[in-house]
C-alpha cells in the first residue's frame, strides 16, 4: 500500500453506522449501509492522524496527530467542527494520548497512566482525572449516554494484573446534557470562538475523583494475566474481558439484578433525581475463543446484548450467543462423564475469517442483530451475517480506499 494510502487506525461510532480511517493523507468518514464515503479531510487542512472519533452523528471530530506529516502534536486532541469546517476546542496535556472516548455530554481522554474526563461539547471543563496502572494501550470503555435511566460506567485496567475497575459516573460532577452541537449544526454561520483547554500538573487519585464524592471504583479481579480488551453493552449491566492471552473471554453481571433501583440525589443540581444501582460484580459466563494464544483486537455487544463478538489477530471474529447460551458449541469433554459441564467454558456460535495479523473493528448492524461488518486497517470491509445454527456467508466485500466521496457530504 502506498504511503499516501497507508491506514494508521480505523474506528467505529457509537451507532455503528459510520466509520473513520486515520491516515497520513488525512481522515476518511464512510457510511456503512451502504458502503459510501461520506467525509474526505485532506492533510493539508488537519495533518496526518493517528487517532479520530466521531461524536455519534454529528458535525463534530475528535482527532489526535500522528503519523508521517502531523499538523499537530500526539498530546493534544482537537475538535474539528464540519459546519464551520474549522477546529473549535483544543485540549493539551503532558503526555501521548493513546485514545479517546466521546459522549454527548463528556470526553474522555486516556494517556499511559491516566485517564481524564471533560464536560463536553459545551463549555468544556474538567470534571476529574484518574491515576491508572501503566496502560500502553490506552484501554477504556465508557457507555454510551443514550438514556437517563441507564447505568454510566467508566471501565478501565486496574491496579492489580489482569484486573478491571469500574467507575459509576453518576457519582462525578455530571453536567446537565446540552444540544450544543445540534445549535451549531442548525447555524453554520455562527462563529464560535476557538477554546483552549490546557491540562496541569496535578495528581488527581481514585480517593479525590469528585469534590463530591467519596465513592472509589468497584474492582475486579477478571484474569491472572494483563487485561487486553474490555467492553461495555449499551445499559452498563454486563461487562466483557480479554487478557493478553486471549484464549477465554469473561462476561460479569455488574449490578445485583434483583436490587432495585433507588433514586439519589445529584449534588450538582437542584431537586434533580437520578436512578441508582450500586455495583456488585459478578462473573456470570465464560467463552473459549481458542487455545492458542492470540492478542484480541476488540470485544463487541450487540445492541439487544443477545450477542457478543470477538476479533483477534487470528483473523478470526467469533460470535457467541449470550441470552441463549446453547446455541454455543460445548467442548467435546461436555459428553464425558464426571466433567461439570459448568465449569467447561462454551466455544463460539459461529465464526469467519479476514486477513491474519490485520487489525480491525467490528460492529453489529443497527438494523439486523444478525449482521456484522468488519473494516480492516488494509482498506478492507467486509460484512456477514450469520444464523444461530452456526453458518455464516458473506454478504459483502469491499476496498473503501476506492470508494468515492459523495457530493453531499453532511454526516447527518
Amino acid at each position: 500500500m502506498n504511503q499516501q494510502r497507508e491506514i494508521l487506525n480505523v474506528s467505529i461510532n457509537d451507532e455503528g453506522n459510520l466509520f473513520v480511517a486515520c491516515m497520513d493523507s488525512g481522515v476518511r468518514i464512510y457510511n456503512m449501509e451502504p458502503l459510501v464515503g461520506k467525509l474526505f479531510i485532506d492533510s493539508s487542512v488537519i495533518g496526518s492522524v493517528s487517532i479520530c472519533k466521531l461524536l455519534h452523528r454529528t458535525n463534530l471530530i475528535a482527532i489526535v496527530g500522528g503519523g508521517q506529516r502531523p499538523k499537530f502534536a500526539d498530546n493534544t486532541v482537537l475538535i474539528w467542527d464540519d459546519y464551520q469546517k474549522r477546529f473549535v476546542l483544543e485540549f493539551t496535556f503532558a503526555n501521548r494520548v493513546l485514545s479517546l472516548k466521546t459522549r454527548r455530554d463528556r470526553l474522555f481522554v486516556v494517556e499511559r497512566n491516566r485517564i481524564h474526563c471533560f464536560s463536553f461539547p459545551n463549555s468544556p471543563t474538567k470534571l476529574f482525572s484518574i491515576e491508572t496502572r501503566d496502560n500502553p494501550m490506552g484501554i477504556c470503555e465508557v457507555t454510551p449516554l443514550t438514556s437517563a435511566t441507564e447505568i454510566q460506567l467508566l471501565a478501565y485496567p486496574g491496579h492489580r494484573i489482569g484486573s478491571v475497575q469500574l467507575l459509576d459516573l453518576s457519582h462525578t460532577n455530571r453536567l446537565p446534557f446540552n444540544n450544543h452541537y445540534h445549535q451549531i449544526q442548525n447555524n453554520p454561520q455562527q462563529q464560535q470562538r476557538s477554546s483552549n483547554v490546557e491540562e496541569s500538573n496535578e495528581s488527581i487519585t481514585n480517593d479525590n475523583i469528585s469534590a463530591s464524592s467519596s465513592i472509589s471504583p468497584s474492582s475486579i479481579s477478571a484474569h491472572t494475566s494483563d487485561i487486553a480488551s474490555i467492553a461495555l453493552n449499551r445499559t452498563g449491566t454486563l461487562l466483557a474481558t480479554a487478557s493478553r492471552k486471549g484464549t477465554l473471554i469473561r462476561i460479569f453481571r455488574t449490578i445485583d439484578t434483583d436490587s432495585k433501583i433507588t433514586n439519589k440525589s445529584n449534588p450538582n443540581h437542584h431537586n434533580q433525581q437520578q436512578p441508582y444501582v450500586p455495583l456488585s460484580p459478578v462473573q456470570i459466563i465464560e467463552f473459549r475463543r481458542g487455545i492458542d494464544q492470540a492478542m484480541v483486537y476488540g470485544i463487541v455487544f450487540s445492541p439487544d446484548s443477545e450477542y457478543v463478538l470477538v476479533s483477534s489477530d487470528k483473523g478470526t471474529v467469533h460470535i457467541f450467543a449470550l441470552k441463549d447460551t446453547r446455541l454455543n458449541r460445548r467442548s467435546t469433554l461436555s459428553s464425558m462423564p464426571l466433567v461439570n459441564n459448568m465449569q467447561l467454558a462454551s466455544y463460539a456460535l459461529a465464526k469467519f475469517t479476514l486477513t491474519a495479523e490485520c487489525a480491525c473493528v467490528c460492529s453489529f448492524s443497527g438494523n439486523d442483530r444478525r449482521s456484522v461488518h468488519a473494516i480492516c486497517v488494509d482498506g478492507t470491509f467486509h460484512k456477514y451475517t450469520f444464523k444461530n445454527d452456526g453458518t455464516c456467508v458473506r454478504e459483502n466485500f469491499d476496498t473503501f480506499l476506492n470508494v468515492p466521496e459523495e457530493a453531499d457530504h453532511i454526516l447527518l
